[in-house]
């Protein structure tokens, strides 16, 4: 058995590309190695910020030899009429390299073929590989990738060297802007010289000798033990963010702890401008005392200095410094201007060129959050006790909710929009409902984030993601594959969250239709046109939601679409008829659901009203009875979405539809036993309906 080890050798690779091409080489080798016919016992990757490596093991030596069946020609052409090759199907035979004595005939739909195999020898592995991974590397997708020097070559950074080695000997790659060998390279200053390796092991114990980290796991974990060593000796707590950590395991491949502080007088600042400042900006570890925040923080080098920590440590605190001087000098500047002057300053910003400016799409979020809070705040939790008290405070939220974007704070620090809004409306003596809404109506912000607390909250949050997605739809700009430069995605799977998660029953095309009468002096087609489009964008998030979460299948979603007016009822009609696929006589009325859908599609208009007394057998009565029994029963339990008693109280049709089907010929001679027999059958499929289009299931 045969090992691979490469190793890419390049610039410093920004923190989220390293990951990213390991991820890549893992994917594509081992989906390479299966279409090759080439088992293998183990695959590693792993990335620094100066290397990309993978290491395959367990290799056979050359792929095993093996058939190809092959369809060529028409007989007619391929063979005389002797039965024996013609010119043609012999030059096919030669060209393709088909065994002579495999050659025969395959009949087919569309006549005879001639058909043969092709016996193919397995290629050695090792020249394979020489192959296959200079494809590779020239096809990791990248965010964004250059070219350097006078070459054709692409990659994130500029290559520096291949390690490639097959079995311990050097395997050439032949790319274009670094040389293939068999040494390594260690830290850029700790040990700026190379090594040769033989070996995965060696490799390893190589790269530790010269202060290189190569697996991202290990370095995780010597990082969060020096942050832990450094909060138990200081006596506080380390907040080890999960998505900085990420980012700082692939800045360093030599991980060194060195703790800092700033002055007290930046305390004065809101705690999330200091952290925002320090993770976000600097990548540093901000540190907690009992009471909050502590003038401290934790940034990871990448070397451990031989001649101490100062200087580095110096480094660190001096651009925080510069940076928080000017996030208080932001803070003293905004807090004095009045919101509702940020608000008019909106005026002179274009939020889309097609949409208009950010003035007029806070305006469109404040008439749709008013209508939302006239018509439906009183669902929710949380609001004030009086009606008029509440559609005046989502007036006022919702004027101020895009305030805070005028002022400098934001500007400098935008991951800090809506709480830096929140803050300076307290400072200003707004009451604490709409202050709270202003940070809350940008929440959810990201898969797993938690919806807005307030009802106001979940009103401007509702009412802004959806002026978002449907101002996109108005004019056009509908997201398509993996392109969605303005969320829309994200928007629509917020609202739907703040909906599950809320109780809130809203009709869906109401609300769709509210968002697009806002927009209808932008929009560039028909509100209607528009309309449907929207609403199968949110439901196919939707039910991507449901299915990801095993709440429901596709096609009992898809049945119960077809009636369910708001999410919350189609949530519960779709998992009920979910639950109903288990039951055999479930299926049977689905299935009878389709042969009448299929029946009437042929028959045209049919009257509603069905005449007993035209019934020629006991079946029918039988049916009909049924049908007028449990058609109240059904209905009810419809309007009141309990789904689940309503499919129960049509299971009762399974065996009588059956015995029906068995007897009563529909399409009888007589057209009035005719008509009287279709439109028993429409009044049936109007019942069936109630719980779904039934036709949808599978």
């Amino acid at each position: 058995m045969s090992f691979y080890l490469l190793e890419i050798g390049c610039e410093e690779l920004p923190a989220a590309v390293a990951p990213l091409a390991a991820k890549y080489f893992e994917k594509e080798v081992s989906a390479q190695a299966e279409a090759l016919c080439l088992p293998y016992k183990t695959v590693a990757v792993g990335a620094t910020p100066r290397r990309v490596y993978l290491y395959i093991d367990g290799l056979p030596e050359k792929q095993r030899d093996r058939e190809e069946f092959v369809q060529g020609p028409p007989a007619r052409i391929a063979f005389n009429s002797d039965g024996a090759l013609s010119e043609a199907g012999l030059k096919f035979a030669e060209s393709k390299g088909l065994d002579l004595s495999t050659i025969g005939k395959k009949s087919t739909e569309k006549g005879e073929y001639l058909t043969g195999v092709k016996k193919l020898a397995g290629e050695e592995t090792k020249k394979l590989f020489q192959r296959i991974i200079p494809q590779i590397i020239r096809s990791i997708p990248f965010p964004k990738s250059m070219r350097w020097g006078n070459g054709d070559m692409r990659f994130a950074r500029p290559l520096k060297y291949f390690l490639s080695l097959w079995d311990g000997e050097i395997l050439e790659l032949g790319v274009e802007g670094a040389v293939s060998s068999d040494y390594t390279a260690g830290h850029r200053f700790l040990a700026p010289f190379t090594r040769q390796v033989k070996d995965f092991e060696s490799y390893k114990k190589a790269l530790k000798e010269m202060y290189v980290i190569a697996d991202q796991t290990e370095r995780e974990a010597e990082i969060r033990r020096q942050l832990n060593i450094l909060a138990e000796t200081g006596g506080y707590t380390v907040d080890q963010d999960e998505e900085l950590m990420k980012t700082v395991v692939n800045l360093v491949e030599y991980p060194y702890a060195i703790e800092g502080g700033f002055d007290d007088l930046f305390l004065e600042l809101p705690a999330p401008v200091l952290i925002t400042s320090m993770k976000y900006h600097q990548k540093y570890f901000p540190v907690y005392g009992r009471d909050g925040i502590l003038p401290k923080f934790i940034g990871i080098s990448n070397m451990k200095p031989a001649e101490g920590d100062a200087l580095i440590r110096q480094g660190y605190e001096r651009v925080l410094k510069a940076r928080l001087n000017d996030a208080i000098f932001f803070y003293n500047n905004d807090k004095n201007t009045p919101l509702e002057e940020r608000t008019e300053a909106l005026k002179k910003v274009v939020y889309q060129e097609k949409l208009g400016t950010s003035y007029e799409k806070m305006e469109r979020i404040r008439a749709l959050a008013v209508e939302l809070a006239n018509n439906y705040a009183g669902q929710l939790t949380g609001m004030p006790a009086d009606a008029i008290d509440t559609v005046n405070a989502v007036r006022d939220a919702a004027t101020l909710c895009k305030a805070d974007l005028m002022c400098e704070m934001v500007y400098e620090f935008p991951e800090l929009q809506g709480f830096m809004g929140r803050v300076y409306a307290k400072l200003q003596g707004k009451p604490a409902e709409i202050a709270d809404a202003i940070e809350e109506h940008y929440m959810p912000r990201f898969a797993g984030d938690k919806i807005p607390a307030s009802g106001i909250g979940k009103i401007l949050s509702i009412a802004d993601k959806l002026d978002t997605v449907a101002g996109a739809f108005a004019v056009g700009m509908i997201p398509s594959g993996n392109v969605d430069p303005y969320g829309l995605r994200r928007n629509t799977i917020g609202i739907i969250n703040i909906i599950e998660e809320t109780g809130w029953k809203i009709p869906l095309n109401t609300l769709i239709l509210s968002a697009l009468e806002q927009l209808k002096t932008k929009s560039t087609a028909g509100i209607n046109e528009t309309a449907g489009k929207l609403i199968n964008f949110f439901l196919q998030r939707h039910k991507q939601i449901l299915i990801s979460s095993d709440a429901a299948d596709a096609d009992a979603y898809d049945a119960a679409a077809a009636v369910s007016g708001d999410l919350l009822s189609l949530r519960d009609c779709a998992a009920a008829l979910t639950a109903a696929k288990k039951l055999p006589e479930f299926n049977s009325i689905a299935q009878s659901y389709k042969r009448i859908n299929n029946i009437l599609k042929k028959a045209g208009d049919i009257s509603a009203v069905t005449a007993p007394e035209l019934f020629e057998y006991d079946e029918e009565r039988a049916l009909y009875g049924i049908y007028l029994n449990r058609k109240g029963t059904v209905e009810r339990y419809t309007a009141e979405n309990d789904w689940n008693a309503a499919i129960s109280g049509l299971t009762v049709f399974a065996a009588p539809l059956a015995l029906y089907f068995d007897k009563v010929m529909v399409m009888a001679p007589d057209e009035k036993i005719r008509n009287n027999r279709l439109s028993m059958l429409s009044n049936l499929r109007a019942l069936f309906t109630a719980v779904g289009n039934l036709g949808e299931i599978v």
